[in-house]
Order: C-alpha cells, then structure tokens, then sequence
C-alpha cells in the first residue's frame, strides 16, 4: 500500500536464510557515491537524486507534467511524441554518464513500467556531465518534449553516523541497517510462528516524525523471512528544493511502528495498528461489494462487451463510501484505550479503505477501456473480470 518512487536500481542479490528455508531474494544496499545529480524541467519539481557506486545506475521515469512541444510534428523517425522518458545515470571515473531512452506514443491511463516497455523505444541521448557543470538535454525536442537540465554537484556532508532502530515490536528482529545517502535499508526478520501481513515504520530527524512507509498483502512476511525497509530523509539539495528552512540533522530515528498478523493480532503502537487494520478492514468490505459486481460481469452473455464495461463502470461508482460506524466500533474493540482523537483518525482510514478500493477499480476499468481502443488484439472484458475476481478473493481481512 506504499507509494514508492520510480526510482531504477539495477543491482541484485542472494540471500541465504540458514541453509533450511530456502533462499530468498532481496535488492542489495545501495551504496551511494560523493555526488549529486539535479534534473530540473523534467517534471513539475526539481529531482535529486544520489549517483551510486562502481557503476551502478539509477535513475527516474518521467510519465507526468512532461512539457510538450506545441509546434510538435510526427516524422517517419519519429512517428509519435514521446509519452514517457525515462533518464538513466552512473558514474563514469569523477563524472556521470546521463542516457534518456524515450517511449513513443501514448501511455494507457494508471499504467506502469512494464506497460510502457511494450511502446516503440527510442535512445535520444548518451551525454557525459562533469562536477559543477549543467547540461541541457535538447535532443527531446526529436520526440515532442522541451529540454530539460542535468546538473552534477558534489553532495553536502550528509552522514552523522547510522540512524538508531527503534523496533516497537518483538516478531522483528533487525539483521542490518545501511547507509544509501539519502536513504537507508533496514533488513529485518520475522523470528515470530506466525505470519505478518501488514507493517509500517516511519523516520524522524532531530526528534521531529517524518514520513515513512508500510505495505500490506497477505503474508508480507512470512514466520523466518526477511524483510527490507527503504527509509528516505531529505538531503540538504531537497531541502532547499522544499524551501523548507529546516536545520540539518544532529539525530535521526527509524521506528518500526507496529505489524498486524494475518490472525488480526498486533504488536507495536496500537494506534498505528489500528490504523492499518482501519484500512484492510475497510478494502475487504468494499471488496465484498465488488466481487459480486465483478461476476455478474463475468457471466454476462451480452456481446456489447463495451456496454457491459460501462454498467460495470456505474455500478462500481455507486457504491457507498459511508462508514459503517458498527463495524468501525467492533475493530475498535481490539484496539482498546485509544483516545478520542485516535479513534477518529481510525474512521478517516476506514472511509479512505472504502474509496480505495473503489477508485482503484475504477482506475482499472479506465485502464482497460483505453487498452481495448488502442491494441490491436481487444481484451475480453469476461476474462479481465475473472481475473480481478482472483485477485480479489485472495484479500480477506480477519477483522469481519
């Protein structure tokens, strides 16, 4: 349930667990080097972003706020505008080698990288940027996009030793923490027997709370599996990006803040945990909901195909976002001593879950309706619909 940026690291590796359950798949720290890369006009804000070690690359797709070129014209090189770019660096020696590969055409509504890959690719740019020096990067202009600066610096002082780990539960035990300048990895493990299907952490700086992350799908983190949390703090570049004024860190905390069970039970700070259990609870009553709508599409014999997308479309928009406060009022009972404020933030969540669920179906119909207008092989609206009713079913909360 993490929104995460579209941030490329291509670098891998295997660990092991023990020789006895099996190996298990997490990304490496990623080490960050002495410099900094600043893009500005690629999209609505200034990127910031650490140059990694040995080579490694980075990088950042630019999908939204692209700034078209008015006067733009198709070629036969170049049929289609670019609907997506996407900027690739690494360090080459004391500079960085910056390449932009352009997807032409445009991209379907709520759609991610391994959709663009199916659009026409384009390598518009391969350009070398040394320390203190901006570049311009005119060659989108080939592909209907306006320029955009590339600015290499060297970063800030940055390290006042490794955050301190401040683990609220017991099913956790922290393995390692890493420093990927602006960001670090915390790899944990769930020595618990029993299966975790939702966490959330969060960072603070100067004993002020930050922003942080979570994620939620059924075992997340099954009973001695590993788990990684990516905890970024704004370096000085973003700060001053921000505008925010904010002093430079003496201290900064990573807190694991709480996990719920896939049985419902919890550990760490019950307001946290009543807050993801808000959001799960209220996403399996919607889902509840849609399921039913979903298959009563998937058994249609309609040929109107598109007709019955739009029914399901309506049907799917009506439904209640209004929270059912019984069942916000029996969650609330395994949650207990929670104060009036707390207990309010918990029915902002679940009223959030209800929309959730709902606008995120809806995204998905956008995204299909537009994939069935533009491929040349139309996907069948039946098929879809019994494949989001598998996905579905698999999201069951405990707390019914």
């Amino acid at each position: 349930m993490i929104t995460r940026l579209n941030v490329l690291i291509l670098v891998g590796l295997l660990l092991m667990f023990g020789g006895v359950a099996g190996a298990q798949r997490l990304p490496p720290a990623r080490q960050a080097s002495d410099f900094n890369l600043e893009i500005t006009n690629l999209m609505s804000t200034r990127y910031v972003a650490s140059v990694l070690t040995d080579g490694h690359q980075a990088g950042v797709y630019g999908n939204w706020n692209l700034r078209h070129l008015a006067d733009w014209k198709p070629s036969a090189e170049v049929p289609s505008a670019a609907g997506v770019l996407k900027v690739t660096f690494w360090l080459e020696q004391d500079s960085v080698r910056v390449e932009v590969l352009a997807y032409l055409g445009e991209i379907a509504p709520n759609s991610r990288p391994p959709d663009w890959q199916k659009l026409p690719q384009l390598m518009i740019a391969s350009r070398l940027v040394h320390v203190d020096e901006t570049i311009s990067i005119d060659e989108t202009q080939r592909v209907g996009i306006q320029p955009f600066q590339v600015k290499l610096v060297r970063a800030a002082p940055w390290s006042i030793g490794p955050p301190e780990v401040i683990n609220k539960t017991q099913a956790l035990n922290v393995e390692s923490t890493t420093e990927e300048r602006p960001a670090y990895t915390v790899t944990v493990r769930n020595v618990s027997t029993k299966n975790i299907s939702a966490i959330m952490w969060y960072g603070t700086e100067n004993d002020r709370k930050g922003g942080g992350g979570g994620e939620q799908s059924a075992q997340l983190i099954r009973a001695g599996k590993l788990f990684q949390m990516h905890q970024h703090f704004s370096n000085s570049q973003e700060k001053r990006a921000d505008e925010s004024g904010a002093e430079l860190p003496r201290k900064r905390q990573i807190v694991i803040a709480a996990v719920l069970f896939e049985d419902g039970s919890f550990e760490g700070e019950p307001d946290t945990a009543a807050t993801m259990a808000a959001g799960w609870s209220a996403e399996a009553r919607q889902l509840s909901r849609i399921i039913p709508l979903l298959q009563s599409a998937s058994a249609s014999g309609d040929p109107d195909q598109a007709a019955s997308l739009v029914r399901l479309k309506n049907d799917i928009g009506a439904l209640s976002e209004e929270v059912d406060t019984a069942q916000v009022a029996k969650l609330l009972t395994r949650f207990p001593n929670l104060s009036t404020e707390q207990q309010r933030i918990v029915n902002v969540r679940f009223k959030a879950g209800l929309g959730f669920a709902k606008h995120n179906l809806l995204s998905e119909i956008q995204r299909l309706e537009y994939e069935r207008a533009h491929a040349a092989l139309v996907k069948d609206v039946r098929t879809w619909a019994e494949q989001m009713i598998a996905k579905y079913q698999k999201l069951q909360s405990p707390y019914q």
